[in-house]
């Protein structure tokens, strides 16, 4: 019979518990999240015409933190890590939340934090997740394990943007004060996991975990600028980025126009979270598999231009709210449902220490000067062309992104065959 699972494929009693506190871990990270995003793109609409700066502060924030967060991998043990910078983000959250209390007359100052933080917090957070996953678990257990543990991810935001819809009958202070709540709560079950890996660990496993391959851009500039594959992923992926930025700087503005409310963009952000986690996972269980395996990577990895093109005429055809939101939850569905899985495909055919360095490389630099250059384009055409001539003007953009998508499907299998 074919496609049998084999016996090495199954997870094992002695496995369980490591996966199920794993999973709960991502399921609080991704939640507490959720809760916290909504709130920024309801702030972007206030800061009007200072996002596409405070996008360049969270580009040089992020090579600050990068750089950090190297220092400390290389000082603390894996637990200690974990403490350290968990705790910090739950001190901030509840000082963001005393600020917005008892300080609600500078929130403009609050929103440009906030804005920052939340940005650098996401990275941080899973980068650091998935940073003890790949030091907790073996090669194998971990193709065995991240699938179930990645689920977690996805049921988190699903349940915090439910959460995050309620924000006009919570209020913004306890929104903040729950994501702190859900923090601390996943540090525990972190202290949990690690106590359950401590136990079983052997030889083998205590010598591994020594092993650390610490993060270094330069490292990662190197690797990419010698392969012309890695370029391509790069531009690709700083593509995603780059339209991802446009469209939700647009997105920001018409809310404030339309929804002057805070709290109630809070709600209306939120609900476009949810549809979209909804999506996503219909896209990931039933459509991304078959499409890879029917269509090949190079269509799957188009599908996201071709919507990205499709958008932005949609966009330029009527600039209303809700088109603005459906265009919102189509193209981030079509980003993780489609473009994520695919483009970790891409990754198969490069040797690990090259794939580590340049994907390091590449969710830092690579994305977060893409964010910061899809800011400052947006400000400097929005100043010269009405939204809707802006929009036309990114059409031969989305054709050269569509060219890239061809490239490196037929490089990917190019590479996979040789």
């Amino acid at each position: 019979m074919l496609n049998q699972p084999q016996p090495q494929d199954k997870i094992r009693a002695n496995e369980w518990l490591s996966l199920v506190l794993s999973l709960i871990w991502f399921f609080l990270i991704m939640f507490s999240y959720q809760l916290l995003r909504p709130m920024r793109e309801a702030m972007t609409g206030d800061l009007e015409n200072e996002v596409s700066r405070l996008f360049q502060v969270v580009f040089a924030v992020m090579l600050c933190a990068v750089f950090a967060y190297a220092w400390l991998a290389s000082k603390l043990s894996r637990f200690w890590l974990v403490f350290l910078i968990s705790h910090f983000f739950v001190i901030n959250l509840l000082l963001f939340a005393a600020w917005n209390h008892y300080l609600p007359e500078q929130k403009l100052w609050l929103y440009r934090f906030f804005f920052v933080w939340v940005t650098v917090f996401n990275l941080y957070a899973t980068s650091m997740f998935w940073t003890v996953m790949t030091d907790i678990f073996s090669e194998d257990r971990g193709k065995k394990l991240f699938g179930p543990i990645a689920s977690g991810a996805t049921l988190g935001a699903i349940v915090g943007s439910a959460v995050a819809m309620q924000a006009e009958t919570i209020g913004l202070t306890r929104l903040i004060l729950a994501s702190a709540v859900a923090l601390e709560a996943g540090t525990f079950f972190a202290f949990i996991l690690e106590k359950a890996v401590a136990k079983k660990e052997t030889p083998d496993d205590s010598v591994r975990v020594k092993q650390k391959l610490q993060p270094n851009l330069l490292q990662g500039f190197v690797e990419i600028i010698n392969s012309r594959y890695l370029i391509l992923i790069a531009i690709y992926i700083s593509l995603i980025s780059f339209f991802g930025t446009t469209f939700y700087m647009l997105l920001s503005e018409q809310s404030k126009i339309q929804i002057p409310d805070r709290d109630a963009r809070i709600s209306f952000f939120a609900g476009l979270n949810l549809y979209t986690q909804l999506g996503t996972l219909f896209v990931q269980f039933v459509l991304v598999g078959f499409t890879m395996r029917r269509l090949g990577l190079a269509a799957t990895l188009s599908i996201l231009p071709v919507v990205g093109a499709a958008c932005f005429l949609s966009c330029g055809t009527a600039m209303t709210l809700w088109v603005l939101g459906a265009v919102d939850v189509v193209s981030r569905i079509a980003t993780y449902g489609f473009s994520v899985p695919s483009r970790e495909v891409l990754f198969t055919v490069v040797n690990r220490e090259a794939k580590f360095k340049s994907k390091n490389f590449i969710d830092t630099v690579a994305i977060r000067g893409a964010d910061a250059m899809a800011s400052t384009i947006y400000s400097a055409l929005k100043s010269i062309l009405s939204l809707q001539q802006m929009l036309w003007f990114f059409l031969p953009l989305a054709g050269f992104w569509i060219w890239i998508s061809i490239r490196l499907g037929k490089k990917q299998k190019e590479l996979s065959d040789g």
